[in-house]
């Protein structure tokens, strides 16, 4: 085949494989772009929160639970609340234009939330917009979480069972999270959820953060809470706050009732930016800070019960265990030396460079035929292998073609005539030679060969 014909194959194929690429990458980015996005992604997530104290100099992290997680460091867990009712599973509306009102697009127990505030700093995010934000991209007052009840001129509801603000626990509820359960007889605090109140105006409104902050938050709807006795209003008042911090046994945390002050969706809107990084900045102090969306314990507040020490593993090699790891170390020494050095190994066989899966196979036959006493045909092959060298180094790649050793002592006899003749004499004499002869024979033979060979080649 021609150098053009190769050029245009080698064109053809490189077209085929852009077009193919091309056809994924189309495939893909439709299927991308009506793909509902996750809730970190989404106007409801706090991805942007993450990318926007990064670039101003903090260490902001992200943490979905799909590893272990360490404390070390941290002086904040920011932890957005995508569940309206903490005491209940998840509850959906069914397919169709029901799932927009799914008011828990992502369930957690109240006893994971505790714990995690028992564990680390903890800056709580209440819940405000429904499932519906997030798959269409749009706020919209029908996707607000709805309340219930009446507090004056403004809606109120808990996200809790506790409609009253009492002091509510668990008992015996199995947690599929954490793969335990609560006791009822369990001395610790439990999470009290705050009163949520909505007010009355269904737009955008700029909230003053009062002594705390000189700025003024822009909110939609804006979400305020009525405090427990455990907690104290740091913006607003005990009846209508929107930032306050509470207390849980020897724990402190703190609570955002409106999301929109720092998720994606109002970071941008007003001075919530600014606010969101003097706040974060605040409450961490000189930790980091760490963006949880997990749904489960991961750091616990006793880790003798729960994390683990090398001195667990350490349990995997004692006695019986021991016994078994010699057992296949040993196993596994037997075959390495059955593989690597009885077997000759592939690895070590074509790591020999080109043609070593040749050389192999010739002396593989060359064993077989001195335990079978065939010398002269020992000889015979030697020689054929010869002539196939010394085309190689004459030749080069014209050694293809027919009638190659001919070739070589024509070239041979133009610059020595006799070791030309010399070299034929000694060839034909030794393929001449019958397959069973006596060791002196076959070593005369093979010596004048050798010489033969060694001059043809240095004259190549």
């Amino acid at each position: 085949m021609s150098q053009a014909a190769n050029d245009g194959q080698g064109r053809a194929w490189f077209l085929v494989t852009v077009l193919c690429a091309a056809a994924v990458f189309a495939l893909w980015f439709l299927a991308q772009r009506d793909r509902v996005p996750p809730i970190e992604q989404s106007a409801l997530g706090l991805d942007g929160l993450g990318i926007w104290l990064n670039a101003d100099g903090m260490d902001a992290r992200r943490f979905h639970g799909r590893g272990p997680l360490s404390g070390e460091g941290v002086g904040l867990r920011v932890l957005p609340l995508y569940d309206h009712d903490l005491d209940r599973g998840s509850v959906t509306f069914g397919g169709g234009e029901n799932t927009y009102l799914n008011a828990t697009p992502r369930g957690i127990s109240r006893h994971v939330v505790t714990t995690k505030i028992e564990t680390l700093p903890t800056f709580i995010i209440l819940p405000k917009w429904r499932d519906g934000v997030r798959m269409l991209g749009a706020v919209h007052p029908e996707f607000l979480i709805p309340v219930t009840g009446s507090a004056g001129p403004a809606e109120r509801i808990t996200t809790g069972a506790n409609a009253d603000l009492a002091i509510d626990r668990e008992v015996d509820r199995a947690d599929d999270d954490e793969g335990g359960r609560v006791d009822e007889h369990d001395p610790r605090p439990t999470y009290v959820d705050p009163a949520i109140i909505r007010g009355e105006a269904l737009n955008w409104v700029d909230v003053p953060l009062g002594d705390f902050l000189p700025q003024s938050a822009r909110l939609y709807a804006p979400q305020f809470m009525a405090l427990p006795d455990n907690c104290v209003p740091l913006v607003g008042d005990p009846d209508r706050a929107l930032l306050a911090e509470c207390s849980l046994g020897e724990a402190t945390y703190h609570v955002l009732s409106d999301p929109d002050l720092i998720n994606n969706h109002g970071l941008a809107q007003g001075d919530n930016a600014a606010i969101a990084r003097a706040l974060i900045t605040r409450l961490a102090g000189d930790g980091d800070v760490l963006i949880d969306y997990s749904t489960a314990v991961y750091l616990t507040a006793r880790p003798d019960e729960h994390q683990r020490s090398w001195a667990d593993m350490a349990r995997m090699f004692e006695p019986p265990f021991t016994w078994l790891w010699l057992a296949g170390a040993g196993l596994l020494a037997l075959l390495l030396w059955r593989a690597g050095i009885r077997g000759r190994p592939l690895l070590s066989i074509y790591g020999q460079g080109h043609g070593a899966a040749r050389a192999v196979a010739l002396q593989a036959q060359a064993r077989l035929m001195r335990n079978a006493h065939a010398d002269g045909a020992l000889l015979r092959t030697l020689v054929a292998g010869r002539r196939q060298a010394l085309a190689d180094a004459w030749l080069g790649r014209e050694r293809r073609a027919g009638h190659a050793f001919r070739r070589v002592v024509a070239r041979l006899r133009l610059k020595d005539e006799a070791l030309a003749a010399h070299l034929t004499d000694i060839f034909n004499r030794a393929d001449a030679l019958p397959d069973r002869i006596r060791p002196e024979v076959a070593a005369d033979a093979l010596a004048d060969v050798e010489r033969a060979y060694q001059k043809a080649l240095e004259l190549a």
